[in-house]
């Protein structure tokens, strides 16, 4: 059964249709519950979903996924936007955060329990939820993320080559999109990338390089500072100092893994770009794909930064980046007039 064939229904139970019409007791509405409370209640009603959304998925086909990408580096740094761009691929399906519902979870947790079934059993989950869901860390679709409101592009760009459906027929790639956590469940389990990809063949990371300075702005502004671990009230200096550290943590993977991790610059995205990173994905190739991608990606560019801080990142890249001197120059290119 193909992922697109799969239908969730929820029937009423027998106990349901018996007391349907008996009377309730009244309870105090859920915004007024205290915060622990309505937390435990969230919580209870999450995993519901999740076992519901389990037992759907069984059925997913998903003998033809060539690849599974996992986004890492910091949030705010394109990967909605690589996510969305993607999804406007005919045979990729992208799921948007979620990582509450599958880090740790014996049954789903590949990273941590790296086997064949377990890989698969996060796919068809995946795939599942990727249909449905709502914005923010719960995740699920990646048209409920901001990239879709209706003042940018793939909306549009998105309904007009799929119209309103949600999940592909034909699924060569899954990407999923919950960058630092991601990043950060891996260091934080010292995760044998080497034993791990040796169990899943299918497996790649993706980095997305927005321009830092923009990046540590963004991650202020936005609060996923404090997901850095560097207290309550941040400088920007400090956060630019962990956004280029995560930059370099994924280089020295990729000297490691060469043909498992892939990167992209904002500065330095085009057609041939789109192209290898479809290849990194095992997609087969889609001139039209191409040509959508390139009007589709398109950025916002309106912070402006202190010299003193541009100063500080031209040193630290110099500082950090010495043994990539061509992803280097990149990075200082970010600083140009022009950029």
């Amino acid at each position: 059964m193909t992922p697109a064939a799969i239908l969730v229904s929820e029937q009423p139970t027998a106990y349901n249709l018996l007391h349907r019409n008996q009377p309730r007791s009244r309870q105090p509405p859920v915004h007024l519950l205290p915060k622990a409370i309505r937390r435990k209640l969230e919580a209870r009603r999450l995993e519901k979903e999740k076992q519901q959304d389990m037992a759907a998925s069984r059925n997913i086909d998903v003998s033809q996924l060539r690849t599974v990408c996992l986004a890492l580096g910091p949030y705010r740094n394109l990967t909605t936007l690589t996510a969305s761009i993607l999804f406007l691929h005919p045979h990729c399906q992208v799921l948007n955060h979620g990582g509450a519902r599958i880090f740790k979870d014996p049954a789903l947790d590949f990273l941590l329990y790296p086997d064949r079934k377990t890989t698969d059993n996060f796919l068809r989950y995946a795939i599942q939820i990727s249909t449905k869901g709502k914005r923010g860390k719960t995740g699920g679709s990646i048209v409920h993320s901001h990239a879709f409101d209706e003042k940018h592009k793939l909306g549009r760009l998105y309904r007009e080559h799929f119209g309103d459906t949600l999940i592909k027929d034909e699924i060569h790639s899954l990407f999923w999109k919950e960058s630092l956590r991601t990043s950060l469940h891996l260091r934080k389990h010292n995760v044998d990338l080497q034993k791990l990809f040796d169990a899943e063949p299918r497996l790649r990371f993706l980095l997305p390089v927005r321009n830092p300075l923009d990046c540590a702005t963004s991650n202020l502004r936005t609060g996923h500072a404090k997901l850095f671990g560097l207290g309550k009230s941040p400088d920007i200096t400090a956060v630019l100092d962990a956004i280029l550290a995560e930059i370099r943590w994924f280089m020295e993977l990729q000297d490691r893994h060469p043909g498992r991790f892939f990167h992209f610059l904002e500065n330095d995205f085009g057609p041939e770009q789109a192209r290898l990173l479809g290849e990194f994905l095992a997609l087969d190739p889609h001139p039209a794909w191409v040509s959508v991608v390139q009007e589709a990606f398109d950025i916002d560019r309106h912070y402006q930064h202190p010299g003193e801080l541009v100063e500080h990142y031209r040193a630290a890249v110099d500082r950090h980046f010495a043994p990539w001197p061509h992803f280097r120059e990149k990075l200082l290119a970010f600083t140009s007039p022009a950029a």
